[in-house]
């Protein structure tokens, strides 16, 4: 059995039904590259991808951060589960049934309860809007030009003004309080409903689960305006994005997104067929937001109002962006309107020509500044330079930075080596906890990598290597351990079915040997074979004579006689002198 529940023969079938490229581009927008498929790597910040797919080999690999392995394992990275969970949800992908009952960690028990009390007042939410009790707030969102249709399409509802009307539907359902209290829809003593007398937004994760919601207040002197739902197991501000369970497809196509302010502006465009539109939840866009988009697109469309308010928001939320690498756009609409009211009055195709008139985003801050500060003055001049260097300096592409300062220096009519002056160069900021592949190999980890190439470029190999009666590195013990059990149950040794049945280092190590562009010679490979399976013998040889060696003198310290492993050290070297 591998991993504790599942077979080896189910694992091949798992992953022999799944492409793993279309698995992955779910989650990250993959570019045709040869016969691979390479990307931004959503496991580490890069500005070069170096994350590449193979579909003939069904691996992955990240040539800077060294993560690697096959679908399975992409999964359980990417949705942050457990092995169990990550293959019931392959197995999903690829058509098969598996059983994970009893396999589940205790974490995600307590959140998949939450998921559940999040989708049982979805549900009763959306019950009561269409109820007697919803009436008021039906013509509100009736008022805002939404249909029952486009309603039940995002699962809007409402809570009612009562102190237990949730609270009652989950007694006369006979459910746990403590789940609904533990997703923050009921209060800490199980006494009354957190939201009451609020539209409610059901807020769905990427892959469209309910995490939370965000309730407005039906009467304008409710305050606050917008409740969220407090942070707990499954629901975080900083980093779920209003719509992108629904945008994802979209954003990658069009390969950019637009990030505007509110729910009903995500939901607006969506109606209109704007679909690669995403919102924050009251907050500044987070570097987890950022990093999640970037699997998608490398481009941002910041939508927001005019005013003071949405200008703020902008300059707040733009060197975030800027910083992370993003071909950043900004297009602000008149003051006073957000998308979901100047589409409703101006219609779709209105809005649509506004986001072609979106600017750069050093002209849009040229612009700004400029209305804060005289640059026909010396002092207005170096105050709007300052400010904008400031955002140009997050920029980490030198190249694109040098390019940025050369359009400003005109713009200003400004030597290029004054405008520098003001260029500061930040920190690097503290990055993944997940570190940089080590492009440093000794001698004996290259004979095992070289030898690893030639097994996977040809099944010859196979036989005398597990025929091979020598000693073995303990990554090659494995190989040829797992290779044995593939065969034994009539499985192809492949890259992809060696990483399902390994630890996750020797999977890494796979994975990266594996999607190497190395060419050798078949008139060599022979020789280089032996020559390898020699060398990994020679040195498990010498590591072994080192460690009888310390033995030896720790015996010899304490008096201990030490006669058996003088014995099996002269062995040893007599084995080391025939090679």
């Amino acid at each position: 059995m591998a991993k504790g529940f599942i077979s080896s023969s189910q694992l091949d079938n798992i992953t022999a039904k799944l492409d793993i490229a279309e698995v992955i581009s779910e989650y990250v927008a993959l570019k045709k590259s040869g016969k691979n498929f390479k990307a931004l790597c959503p496991f580490h910040e890069e500005k070069t991808p170096s994350f590449v797919v193979n579909p003939e080999k069904q691996i992955f690999h990240c040539f800077g951060c060294g993560i690697g392995g096959n679908a399975i394992k992409f999964l359980m990275l990417v949705e942050n589960i457990s092995f169990p969970q990550a293959a019931a949800l392959a197995a999903k992908k690829a058509g098969i049934s598996i059983d994970i009952s009893g396999y589940r960690p205790e974490d995600e028990e307590k959140q998949e309860k939450l998921i559940k009390a999040n989708e049982f007042a979805s549900q009763c939410y959306q019950e009561a809007l269409f109820s007697q009790q919803g009436k008021r707030a039906a013509e509100y969102l009736s008022g805002r030009n939404l249909t029952e249709k486009e309603i039940s399409r995002f699962s809007i509802g409402f809570a009612p003004n009562m102190r237990d009307c949730l609270l009652k539907k989950i007694s006369e359902e006979k459910l746990d309080k403590d789940s609904f209290i533990k997703a923050g829809l009921i209060n800490g003593e199980g006494t009354s409903d957190v939201f009451r007398n609020r539209i409610m937004f059901p807020i769905f994760d990427f892959r469209g689960k309910i995490t939370g919601f965000g309730g407005r207040a039906l009467d304008d002197e409710h305050m606050p305006k917008y409740l969220n739902t407090g942070e707990n197991a499954v629901f975080s501000k900083g980093k779920l994005l209003y719509g992108l369970n629904w945008a994802k497809q979209a954003v990658k196509e069009k390969d950019f997104v637009f990030i505007v302010e509110g729910y009903f502006d995500v939901i607006r465009m969506h109606i209109n067929g704007i679909e690669n539109c995403v919102a924050p939840m009251g907050t500044s866009l987070t570097d987890m937001h950022l990093r999640f988009l970037k699997r998608f697109t490398e481009k941002i469309l910041l939508v927001f109002d005019s005013d003071e308010a949405g200008i703020r928001a902008s300059l707040r939320n733009l060197e975030s962006v800027v910083s992370k690498g993003f071909e950043t756009k900004i297009s602000m609409l008149p003051a006073g309107f957000d998308p979901d009211r100047f589409i409703d009055e101006y219609g779709i195709d209105a809005f649509r020509k506004m986001m072609e008139k979106s600017v750069d985003f050093l002209d849009f801050v040229l612009s700004i500044e400029s209305q804060r500060h005289d640059i026909n003055t010396p002092k207005g001049k170096s105050s709007v330079a300052r400010e904008i260097m400031r955002i140009i300096s997050a920029i980490p592409d030198e190249i694109e930075k040098t390019e940025y300062i050369k359009i400003l220096s005109k713009k200003l009519g400004l030597k290029e080596s004054v405008i520098e002056n003001y260029l500061h160069y930040t920190a690097q900021e503290p990055g993944s906890s997940i570190k940089p592949e080590n492009k440093i190999s000794s001698p004996d980890t290259y004979a095992e990598s070289l030898l690893l190439e030639i097994l996977l470029s040809g099944g010859e190999y196979w036989t005398p290597f597990l025929e091979w009666n020598g000693y073995l590195s303990r990554r090659m013990e494995i190989v040829a351990r797992t290779s044995k059990e593939l065969l034994m149950n009539n499985i192809d040794i492949t890259p992809a079915n060696l990483i399902s049945n390994v630890d996750e280092d020797t999977g890494r190590w796979i994975s990266g040997t594996s999607l190497k562009e190395t060419v050798r010679e078949n008139g060599r490979k022979q020789q280089i074979f032996q020559d390898c399976l020699k060398k990994i013998h020679k040195s498990c040889i010498s590591r072994q004579v080192d460690e009888i060696k310390k033995t030896i003198n720790e015996k010899k310290d304490t008096g201990i006689p030490y006669n058996d492993e003088v014995e099996k050290i002269q062995g040893l070297l007599f084995e080391l002198k025939k090679e």
